[in-house]
């Protein structure tokens, strides 16, 4: 006893490297303590703050097919399900700003309320438009759609009962939405949406700033660093992608890895990919990214691939996917100004496999979403 002591001491930064990576293998869940407690506690302290009728909208079974019903659009087209900020209480906007500065690093908490704060931006460079333009204004549907830009108009949703077994929650409006679960001191933060519209403001008092400034760039970066043999290999299409593949409603629809494997990258383009990987993971709580990484390292980096669609131009159109048994990220540039990402991970999408449960994921067609949009203007502007 005394002698492994010793040899303890004289080797300790060895023995503390050795001990911390068999500790990722055996089980990533102590990692993930701090930010279920946290965010369980920030969850209790909002639906602490809620009426009877708010929790009506607000609370739901941690087994409804709700949980992954979500979308990216703005909320004339699709309705999230929840209790909107706009009709929070001073109080309660506070407690749901602590649930997701409890869920998220400073970085995601930044780049979700800018997203949130872009949508009255839009708002206003909209607004200036349909005055300059006499026959848009004859349109309802028009003026319904730039009155829904509101940095209000994102839902809140509770899934089960914070503290008390499984749960999970969810914001989800234009451009955002964050997808939580807790389960048995475990926290999984997939399915994630972010997107940026404009993605550079142009002019004006907020001239030149971004919500989302590297997203794009890593990609980038990545691909300018390889040897014309690793893009060609990399590319899979030379135009770009209409969207992110495996958007609200489309998981799992890709079938196969595509484009280089990461095995043929150099150590300093490994490098690149992990700062690439790290942009997306690093937007929640330092425990629980850390937990996803170390399962990413389980299965080894060496086994994730990357893809590219379009050309190679920050300021243009283009698309790159990462994707490995624990992740898949997507990045896809709309128009040079409008980004949508998405991050998955295809084992544990809404904590399922803890949970042991397989949710349905549903979105509407674009034809339901273009009619819904236009019906709910319609009888908006009706007296």
């Amino acid at each position: 006893m005394n002698h492994h002591h010793t040899v303890t001491l004289r080797v300790l930064g060895s023995c503390i490297t050795v001990l911390f990576y068999c500790g990722a293998i055996a089980d990533t869940r102590d990692n993930h303590w701090r930010s279920a407690t946290t965010m369980t506690d920030a969850a209790s302290s909002f639906i602490a703050t809620l009426d009877s009728k708010q929790k009506e909208s607000v609370l739901l079974s941690i087994d409804t097919d709700e949980r992954a019903t979500w979308s990216n659009l703005p909320i004339i087209m699709v309705q999230p399900r929840g209790l909107l900020i706009k009709d929070m209480s001073d109080m309660q906007r506070k407690a749901v700003h602590t649930l997701l500065r409890a869920s998220m690093s400073s970085q995601g908490y930044a780049k979700v309320t800018g997203i949130m704060w872009l949508d009255d931006v839009l708002h206003d460079i909209e607004a200036e438009r349909l005055a300059n333009d006499l026959e848009a204004q004859k349109d309802p549907y028009r003026k319904a759609f730039v009155a829904t830009r509101d940095s209000g108009n994102y839902a809140v949703a509770v899934f089960g009962e914070p503290g008390n077994g499984d749960w999970g929650w969810k914001l989800a409006g234009h451009h955002a939405v964050v997808n939580f679960t807790v389960s048995d001191n475990r926290v999984a933060f997939t399915p994630t949406f972010l997107g940026s519209n404009p993605m550079a403001i142009e002019s004006g008092r907020y001239a030149g700033w971004m919500v989302l400034p590297h997203e794009g760039s890593r990609g980038i970066e990545l691909m300018q660093s390889m040897k014309k043999e690793q893009q060609q290999v990399a590319i899979i299409h030379p135009e770009v992608a209409d969207d992110v593949f495996e958007g609200p409603g489309r998981r799992a629809s890709l079938s196969k890895f595509e484009g280089l494997k990461a095995d043929k990258l150099s150590m300093q383009q490994m490098q690149l990919l992990r700062v690439l990987v790290a942009e997306y993971l690093r937007n929640v709580e330092h425990d629980t990214a850390r937990a996803q990484i170390e399962l990413i390292e389980q299965i080894g980096w060496e086994e994730m691939w990357f893809s590219w669609r379009g050309p190679v131009d920050l300021s243009g159109r283009f698309y790159y996917r990462v994707h490995g048994p624990r992740l898949l990220i997507e990045y896809n540039r709309q128009n040079p100004n409008h980004d949508h990402s998405i991050m998955r991970d295809p084992a544990n999408d809404y904590g399922e496999d803890w949970l042991e449960k397989h949710y349905e994921e549903h979105h509407p067609t674009m034809a339901e979403v273009r009619e819904n949009a236009r019906r709910r203007a319609t009888t908006e502007s009706d007296p």
